[in-house]
Order: C-alpha cells, then structure tokens, then sequence
C-alpha cells in the first residue's frame, strides 16, 4: 500500500466461521466458553502491482521488485517476510493475487 500514491486502499476484516470450546474442570475458568475463529483479513488497493515474476520471491528475506521503483521508497524488503512468518506461527497462510500496473 506504500505504493498507491492515488487511488484508493480498502482494507476488509471478516470471520469466516466459529467454534465454540468448551473449558473443561481442570481450567480455573469453569463453565466458560471460547470463540476460535479463522478471521480473514483483505487488502486491495490500486498501487503500483506486483510483477508475477517477482510474486513468487515476494516473501523472502531482502526481496524487493523493480529496484527503479522501490528505490524511490524506504524499505528494506523485510515487511512481508516479517508478516509470512507471523502469520504462519499463528497457523494462518498468506497470499497475493496482483496484476502488473493496477495493483
């Protein structure tokens, strides 16, 4: 989103299902109940696009694109590789669908 200097930026939160556990007696909370949910997180915008060569080392540590792009921002190509790992410590997965030039 860096890379969307007009345009538009839309961020969408949902969950799409929920399960409800159970706490058993040996939990100090007796009687109650928790929510597990897999949330999805969206993020659209109209920035610059991802080159589908480079898609597929978007992840990696110190990856970055055109350099003739991003050499115009700060970055040091950490920011996504930072989020795939947390997000897969938590046991979600991350994607990216881009088109070259529309976002």
């Amino acid at each position: 989103i860096k890379f969307t200097e007009k345009g538009e930026i839309i961020l969408k939160i949902s969950i799409l299902s929920r399960k409800a556990i159970h706490e058993t007696k040996a939990s100090p909370t007796y009687d109650q109940k928790n929510t597990k949910g897999i949330l999805l997180i969206e993020l659209y915008d109209t920035g610059i696009g991802m080159n589908p060569e480079y898609v597929q080392h978007a992840w990696e540590s110190f990856s970055q694109g055109d350099m003739s792009i991003t050499k115009k921002q700060d970055g040091t190509g950490l920011g996504l590789s930072i989020c795939k790992s947390l997000i897969e410590m938590n046991g979600g997965e991350i994607k990216v669908e881009s088109q070259f030039g529309k976002g």
